[in-house]
């Protein structure tokens, strides 16, 4: 039984329908139904009865109900008892970037007994970390027709985006894609290629590429032959095939792999927006501000 089994067990509950629950988590309805079906065969009973005016607990779901909450109670002060304990520690969330990670690697190496967790995700799983304290500061990008969903999303965890920088969308790509030795890429050309696509994510470039001003190319009329949220299969696949990935330009020429390149997107604007998430009460560390300054600094250098 996995926390988000319990968390979407008490948002249904909470919200009377899986449609509601599914807007109040930012995710799917098929999505809660999955894991809703998952937690009541994890349990090997059922916790709610379906009807036509939605679902109702059942008896046995009344208990679950009880012992979820104070699950969930339990869970946020074991974790507030840990903070106390770590006291130089970073917990960052970001979405899956190399240039992150090498930014990472490198502040350890100058702090002295710093810790560092480290997750990476979509944004729903970003924010979500940070709301519920798993980490302190989410590092992601969204595009300029998403941000003021993102922030009404963030309004009802407590949370606040504050903007790094404004950048393009791109295309990366390995040393077997007929485009590798290109400066760019036209819009038309978007049809030619096979895409590894990010897993569905309502705030992911694929999802918005007319607003990244791709033209008349969306995401159902794009080849794509993988779909992965594995940072270690995008790599592998764009090391040794002729797939590629659809990215922000936030990589300096010094950070990516030699036989891996970035290419502009002809015509493309500055759509998408890099920035940092935190919890509205809560002040920045001395360490998220020098990650977030270090970050900021990369983004200025020229290749």
């Amino acid at each position: 039984m996995e926390l988000r089994h319990i968390e979407f067990f008490i948002a249904c509950v909470e919200n009377g329908s899986l449609g509601k629950a599914a807007e109040k988590l930012y995710t799917s309805q098929p999505n809660v139904s999955k894991t809703i079906k998952e937690f009541e065969k994890e349990l090997g009973e059922r916790v709610f009865d379906r009807t036509t005016k939605g679902i109702r607990l059942t008896d046995y779901g009344k208990t679950v109900y009880e012992h979820s909450v104070n699950a969930i109670k339990n869970i946020n002060l074991i974790r507030k008892s840990e903070n106390k304990k770590r006291k130089n520690v970073l917990k960052i969330s970001t979405y899956q970037s190399h240039i992150i990670s090498h930014l990472l690697t490198n502040l350890y190496k100058e702090t002295e007994g710093l810790e560092i967790d480290y997750f990476h995700g979509n944004i729903e799983e970003i924010t979500d970390n940070v709301s519920h304290g798993i980490s302190d500061l989410g590092i992601l990008y969204v595009s300029k027709k998403q941000l003021s969903a993102l922030r009404h999303i963030l309004s009802h965890k407590n949370l606040s985006f504050t903007e790094i920088a404004k950048r393009k969308a791109c295309i990366f790509v390995g040393k077997h894609s007929p485009f590798y030795n290109r400066d760019k890429i036209t819009p038309d050309e978007l049809k030619e290629i096979s895409f590894i696509m990010g897993m569905s994510d309502f705030f992911s470039i694929e999802h918005n590429f007319e607003e990244v001003n791709l033209g008349p190319y969306s995401k159902e009329r794009l080849k794509s032959s993988v779909y992965t949220n594995s940072e270690h299969l995008t790599t592998d696949m764009l090391m040794e095939t002729d797939l590629v990935v659809m990215g922000i330009d936030v990589v300096h020429s010094n950070y990516i792999h030699a036989e891996t390149k970035t290419l502009p997107i002809e015509g493309e604007d500055s759509n998408l927006i890099l920035g940092y998430v935190k919890g509205n009460k809560t002040e920045l560390s001395d360490t998220e501000i020098k990650i977030i300054n270090m970050l900021k600094d990369v983004l200025e250098e020229k290749p």
